[in-house]
């Protein structure tokens, strides 16, 4: 079994135990319980995507995040306010949606239309990020010139949109299969393994 999405106190890990299951979780360590863990660092990606908008010259980030339950979720709020705080940028605003367009497109709105909206703003997901572009453009701002937008996931959706989005990258097929051959490892020996 492969847990997706960890969450705190997350009610699977607890059940996958008891039931002895062989299982991984896809997320930071913290969350798995007892269960083998397989991540990527989270703050990583996070910092460097502040790092690369500060030294453009942005001083008021936002962050379009998922839902506050998602163990991955806290790890970027964390890494966002921390390297803000050590860049001496201001302290970013962070809004949790559930990466709908929909949902994207009205905090988008309302991050722009505020008395000192950001002038950058960084996205959990590919759909919140692209819905952003028609948010901007109805209000009469352009990307790249008057709005920073970063996407997360690196989907080729962030290629074909105009203006192409810059993304944090992420080999997505090469996690998938440090996952799937790490559950193969955990089903061969039996139990948890150690960080592949």
């Amino acid at each position: 079994m492969i847990v997706v999405d960890p969450q705190h106190e997350d009610p699977r890990i607890p059940v996958l135990e008891e039931l002895r299951l062989p299982a991984v979780v896809a997320g930071h360590p913290s969350a798995a319980g007892g269960l083998t863990a397989v991540w990527s660092d989270e703050a990583v990606g996070t910092r460097e995507a502040v790092r690369h908008l500060a030294d453009a010259g942005h001083r008021r980030l936002a962050r379009v995040a998922g839902s506050p339950r998602l163990v991955r979720t806290a790890l970027r709020d964390a890494a966002l306010t921390e390297v803000c705080a050590e860049l001496g940028l201001p302290k970013p605003r962070i809004t949790h949606t559930d990466h709908t367009d929909g949902d994207g497109s009205e905090t988008t709105r309302n991050l722009l239309t505020a008395p000192d909206r950001p002038t950058a703003l960084l996205f959990d997901h590919d759909i919140t990020a692209v819905a952003c572009l028609s948010v901007a453009a109805e209000l009469g701002l352009s990307v790249p010139a008057d709005l920073s937008v970063v996407a997360r996931d690196d989907s080729p959706l962030t290629r074909v949109v105009r203006p192409a989005l810059t993304t944090v990258g992420r080999d997505i097929a090469g996690y998938g299969s440090r996952v799937a051959t790490t559950l193969l490892t955990v089903i061969e020996e039996g139990g948890p393994v150690g960080e592949p």
